[in-house]
């Protein structure tokens, strides 16, 4: 899967402006080893990368499709393993990965086939047995969204996705949804907290730690 010019042209506009607000809850990793190998894919400036190492997992990396957003990361925070990509699959082998976090991710894909690839993906370089901590939008119940929904329904063709003012096209999820995407996992603990948009606005996000099944393939 190869990433749209004109999305990575989006993120790398945001790359010096943009902070990102979805918590880490480091008490969901405490069962991993400090020596654990720890992906965040879309890390975008290693906002989430700096909090594991100073938490003493050191060996994790961070992924992201933005040149500019790592460039940031890079100067912000020198030391941490910041990579840029431009297509899936990832150059790592399967069952590389104890842990993998993926926050306010699948909020930027709004295909079903691409969530889908990207999910097949992560699934392969997850050790079995190993955590995705998953932080993204479900549906808002606000008056405001439900107007964006309902015009990007009839844009999109898919019930939550929406276009933002500045040109960005995001996606807000069913239970339904995350269900389908989380197949595979077993449901450790999940939570709905309160943070803010990339604008500053409020609004409720989903947290889901999951294990990888050991059966699956």
């Amino acid at each position: 899967m190869s990433f749209a010019a004109e999305d990575r042209r989006y993120w790398d506009r945001k790359a010096e402006s943009q902070a990102f607000a979805h918590p880490l809850n480091p008490g969901w990793l405490t069962s991993l080893l400090k020596t654990a190998r720890i992906l965040d894919y879309g890390c975008g400036y290693g906002r989430i990368v700096a909090e594991l190492a100073a938490g003493g997992w050191r060996e994790a990396v961070g992924i992201d499709f933005s040149p500019a957003m790592i460039d940031r990361g890079r100067r912000e925070h020198p030391g941490l393993d910041l990579r840029c990509v431009s297509a899936l699959p990832l150059d790592e082998p399967p069952e590389t990965f104890d842990a993998i976090l993926i926050f306010a991710v699948l909020t930027t894909i709004t295909a079903d086939k691409d969530q889908d690839t990207l999910m097949t993906e992560l699934r392969r370089v997850l050790k079995p047995g190993g955590l995705l901590y998953l932080s993204d939008y479900p549906l808002q119940t606000d008056d405001r969204y439900l107007a964006r929904y309902g015009a990007g329904l009839g844009r999109h063709g898919v019930y939550g996705v929406w276009d933002r003012e500045d040109g960005g096209l995001f996606r807000h999820h069913s239970r339904e949804r995350l269900e389908a995407l989380l197949a595979g996992f077993n449901i450790l603990e999940q939570r709905e907290i309160a943070t803010t948009t990339l604008s500053g606005s409020p609004a409720v996000a989903i947290q889901v730690l999951a294990r990888r099944s050991a059966a699956e393939p």
